[in-house]
């Protein structure tokens, strides 16, 4: 479901996610570490179920895990916040940091409805014998990349 607020395109998927601080935040040392559940996932980011809630502004490592052996891993901030008794409690984060192999992994990673239905309705009719060379992931890292038309993810400090 769209919403004109978002600057990146969502897609629905559940990953467990490790999330941790052990470092100083406004002046106290912080040594956190909690899991939760992605609800969706952006190029930009993602909101975690969870029963406890971090500060809006709380820095967070996070390793989200894709279930296909692989983990996404970035820095990333708490946004905002959805409290037990409303529709879905929560953290909504934005990345701040991701080193450029997690970026690909991302970009590979997000593959939405709309990528999806271009790869097989439009890309592999139009170049069949491309399909063993240019995989649905190869076509999601480049359309990802392209349609980050404010470099979001290449403007992240590398981790």
């Amino acid at each position: 479901m769209a919403d004109d607020r978002r600057e990146h395109e969502r897609i629905d998927i559940e990953m467990r996610t490790r999330l941790w601080l052990n470092e100083p935040y406004r002046g106290r040392q912080i040594t956190f570490e909690g899991y939760s559940e992605t609800q969706n996932l952006s190029i930009g980011g993602t909101f975690l179920t969870s029963s406890y809630l971090l500060p809006v502004g709380f820095p967070i490592n996070m390793e989200m895990e894709t279930g296909s052996g692989h983990v996404l891993a970035a820095r990333a901030e708490v946004v905002h916040s959805a409290a037990e008794g409303q529709r879905n409690p929560g953290m909504g984060v934005i990345f701040t940091e991701v080193d450029a192999e997690n970026r690909e992994r991302l970009l590979r990673f997000f593959v939405s409805d709309r990528i999806r239905e271009f790869y097989s309705g439009r890309f592999l009719q139009e170049f069949p014998h491309l399909e063993s060379v240019l995989s649905l992931e190869d076509v999601a890292l480049v359309i990802n990349l392209w349609e980050d038309k404010e470099m979001r993810l290449s403007g992240l400090k590398k981790r």
